[in-house]
């Protein structure tokens, strides 16, 4: 017989979130969720937002799991905005369940991209962490199509933002001689890790821009709009062809407008996202 969990989902006030979670755990919750209310869509911050946070809902909804449903909420009877539901939900094995949502990407018949427990010979294998970029993302997939297309063996390749240094690592995988650099150090040593692994000779650093000598045949970024428009006149320097993706639609004019110089991109727009290359 499978294992099950009694599922509870309760609405209250935000200001009673930590009392009722504490209570929670105090009846035998194995785990406690705070989410938005229905009808209420998360607002994020993003890094070009002015101003105060976006606020929160007044009322939050508390999820938590039991193993054995409690006989009484007792207290939090008292603090629910109106009446707790429950649902029987089957376990789940979650580490297969979190694979499934990673799979094999192939780019070309050159360049193939896969996680660890689906190998393919001569793939560039990328381990889901704590960096950015393990192929599944439009604006991950759009600068790798473009690496595929522009790699030439012996060329030189800079990724900026280098996350899991998946780009760097493809552009290595295609013969180029390629590096990359993040601001985060744990990016930079999930990025070490990954040449490693694939016995690719790519060097990444917190290096920054700045300091960076150049030049390169190609820089490859997946980046803010604005972070591009910020370092346009250093990565300028670095090379005349680029590849950039991190675009949302509504701001890529700041990136037509600071590479300016180099004449209009190849644009392709997936989703909400721009990518572009600078050839």
């Amino acid at each position: 017989m499978s294992e099950r969990w009694f599922a509870l989902a309760l609405l209250l006030p935000r200001k009673e979130a930590v009392a009722a979670s504490l209570e929670l755990v105090r009846l035998g919750a194995t785990g406690v969720q705070e989410d938005y209310p229905p009808g209420h869509t998360p607002r994020f911050r993003q890094p070009w937002d002015k101003g105060p946070p976006p606020k929160k809902p007044r009322n939050v909804l508390l999820r938590a799991w039991f193993s054995e449903k409690p006989a009484t909420l007792g207290v939090l009877e008292g603090m629910a905005l109106q009446a707790p539901t429950w649902e029987i939900q089957d376990a789940q094995d979650w580490e297969e369940g979190w694979k499934k949502n990673f799979d094999t990407l192939v780019i070309s018949e050159r360049l193939t991209i896969t996680p660890p427990w689906k190998p393919v010979p001569g793939a560039v294998v990328i381990e889901p962490g704590n960096a950015f970029g393990t192929g599944d993302h439009p604006t991950t997939r759009a600068c790798l199509r473009a690496i595929d297309r522009y790699a030439t063996p012996g060329a030189t390749l800079l990724d900026v933002g280098c996350g899991s240094g998946i780009l760097a690592l493809a552009a290595a995988r295609l013969g180029m001689v390629a590096e990359g650099v993040d601001i985060d150090p744990d990016a930079v040593r999930a990025a070490q890790g990954a040449a490693l692994e694939n016995g690719l000779d790519v060097a990444f650093s917190t290096t920054d821009v700045a300091d960076i000598a150049g030049p390169y045949d190609m820089v490859v970024a997946n980046l803010y709009a604005e972070v591009l428009a910020e370092l346009a006149p250093q990565l300028l320097r670095l090379s005349r062809r680029f590849s950039f993706a991190g675009i949302l639609a509504d701001r890529a004019q700041l990136v037509r407008d600071a590479f300016a110089s180099l004449g209009n991109p190849e644009e392709e727009l997936e989703t909400d996202w721009v990518s572009m290359v600078f050839v």
